[in-house]
């Protein structure tokens, strides 16, 4: 597995760029699902936890603007490339403890109209938007960083599928009602929950795995015109959209993420070369 990680310029979060190496032959489709949330899993947990580290240390310190924040992509400065090409399939199921063990997630349980209903469509779980599933599903069957107990957690996870409403006319996914299904979300727990309002969001993660990210349009000029939802502006945003020039869809904290790849559709094109 190689993987870069390196601080854009210019704008707001982190970006990881990663490309996921299958070993030649097949294996059991239920294996390969599972090592691939597996994989996901520890792309969260390790993105989260630098993210969770470098805010400790800059609310600690003497504040330095995010969007001077930097971090290169060179080998020589960047000591956490070389743990991440270091790791392996037998890293992968037992990760490294020490500090990560101490990163806390708390997933909400929220009503099966906003995840759980779209896996109807086996489309939902792997198409190429589908990192909002996995990451959803590597979290749930995490038992180091996830915790059933909101009160000692650093981060809330906020599984909501937008993804999956695909059209019928050309089969894309549509994402008109992203913004309302969200914003009905928040609703919910910040009702039921104090820890929406006590940080404003600014804990929460939602993933945003489709083009254009936290603007949740399909077309750049309407995403561009839209922004980001007023409701998301402090949360954390997981993204497959990065660009490394300035965007007012990066204008949020969030995490670059990959695309997603079913270890069926990995398997066939590493069967082709």
């Amino acid at each position: 597995m190689e993987e870069l990680l390196k601080r854009p310029t210019k704008r707001r979060g982190f970006y990881v760029e990663m490309r996921l190496l299958h070993k030649n032959g097949r294996q059991q489709q239920q294996l390969e699902k599972n090592s691939c949330f597996k994989y996901y899993k520890w792309v969260l947990w390790f993105s989260l936890t630098l993210y969770f580290f470098s805010s400790y240390f800059i609310s600690h310190n003497k504040p330095i603007p995010l969007s001077r924040t930097h971090f290169s992509n060179s080998k020589s400065n960047l000591p956490s490339r070389a743990l991440i090409e270091s790791v392996n399939t037998t890293s992968l199921q037992h990760p490294t403890r020490g500090a990560l063990e101490d990163l806390k997630i708390y997933v909400y349980e929220l009503p099966s109209k906003y995840n759980t209903d779209w896996l109807s469509n086996e489309r939902c779980s792997n198409h190429l938007f589908a990192s909002e599933v996995a990451i959803h599903r590597a979290l749930l069957n995490d038992d180091v960083i996830r915790t059933f107990d909101p009160y000692e957690a650093d981060f809330f996870f906020v599984p909501v599928y937008v993804s999956c409403n695909f059209s019928t006319v050309n089969g894309f996914p549509a994402i008109g009602h992203a913004r309302t299904l969200i914003s009905s979300a928040i609703q919910l727990i910040s009702s039921q929950y104090p820890f929406w309002n006590r940080t404003h969001g600014s804990d929460h993660v939602f993933v945003a795995s489709h083009d254009y990210g936290a603007c949740f349009h399909a077309m750049e000029d309407r995403a561009i015109a839209d922004g980001i939802p007023e409701f998301l502006k402090k949360s954390i945003i997981l993204q497959t959209f990065g660009v490394k020039y300035q965007h007012p869809c990066q204008e949020v904290e969030n995490v670059v993420i990959p695309p997603y790849v079913s270890p069926e559709g990995e398997n066939g094109h590493m069967e082709k070369i």
